[in-house]
């Protein structure tokens, strides 16, 4: 089998991860297979590059196969893990930081994280959510200071139970209108107006010279929405939300069920009907 040209971009949570937050053998032998036989293979994701190491690295398993560069904080960043740096970074326009401090001010019991170039995260407003970031190797945890305004930003993340952040994400809307999604129930991603996981993949496509209709992307969050239509062929796991399967060319199955490797069938049975 050859897959020379082919592009496969999935999201992370509850797509290539499982329920457990883990890649499965199966799927991590697929990748393998795709990738030893041509095929290019990366990340979609929200999280920094040592929030995504951590998921994709586990002791005793057979190394995730990732051999293109990954998309990272919702398409602010496009990081080289082979060379383990960053070569394309999108900031939040300064303009828009002031929406923080007001929030912060009015709501105190909202949660908010400052990501800046590298995997620094400032944690700017505390909460019971803000502490998984202890768990996670790599990612420096800092405190607020007054510099850190002047830094670039490349992702602010507001942080809150599902009803609050329902209930409050509109009036952060109507402090700063620029580009924001969510990226699960607890979780609000404010990034650069020229950032998005689909505007990463246009990029990284025409960098790499590839043909659209050989990019292939899987996700499961309304995050993944404009993933879906950069790529070429889409696919929404079962187990997404219906803005997605409505966004998606198929369905894949559930994240629990080797979704990736069920992709890579697919791919594979593609490739061999258009021989």
């Amino acid at each position: 089998m050859n897959f020379d040209g082919y592009l496969l971009v999935t999201d992370m949570d509850n797509t290539l991860l499982n329920s457990e937050h883990r890649v499965s053998e199966k799927n991590r032998r697929a990748v393998k297979y795709f990738t030893d036989n041509g095929g290019l293979f990366t990340v979609a994701t929200g999280r920094t590059a040592s929030a995504a190491r951590d998921r994709i690295t586990e002791a005793g398993a057979l190394p995730l196969a990732i051999n293109a560069p990954a998309i990272l904080q919702n398409g602010a960043v496009l990081y080289d893990f082979q060379k383990n740096s960053a070569f394309y970074e999108r900031h939040i326009a300064d303009e828009r930081k002031g929406a923080a401090r007001i929030m912060h001010e009015r709501y105190p019991f909202l949660g908010f994280e400052i990501y800046t170039t590298g995997d620094e995260v400032y944690v700017y407003s505390p909460c019971h959510l803000t502490n998984r970031l202890k768990k996670r190797s790599g990612t420096i945890i800092r405190e607020m200071t007054d510099e850190v305004w002047t830094m670039p930003w490349t992702k602010l993340l507001m942080i809150a139970p599902k009803d609050i952040l329902d209930k409050y994400i509109p009036v952060y809307r109507s402090l700063d209108p620029g580009y924001a999604v969510r990226s699960g129930d607890e979780f609000f991603d404010i990034v650069s107006d020229e950032a998005s996981k689909g505007k990463a993949l246009t990029l990284l496509a025409g960098r790499l010279g590839l043909d659209k209709s050989r990019v292939i992307a899987a996700g499961d969050n309304y995050n993944d929405v404009d993933l879906m239509t950069a790529a070429g062929i889409s696919y929404a796991v079962e187990n997404a939300r219906d803005e997605i399967k409505e966004a998606a060319d198929f369905t894949a199955p559930h994240c629990d069920d080797d979704a990736i490797a069920w992709i890579i069938g697919e791919i594979e049975a593609a490739a061999d009907g258009a021989a």
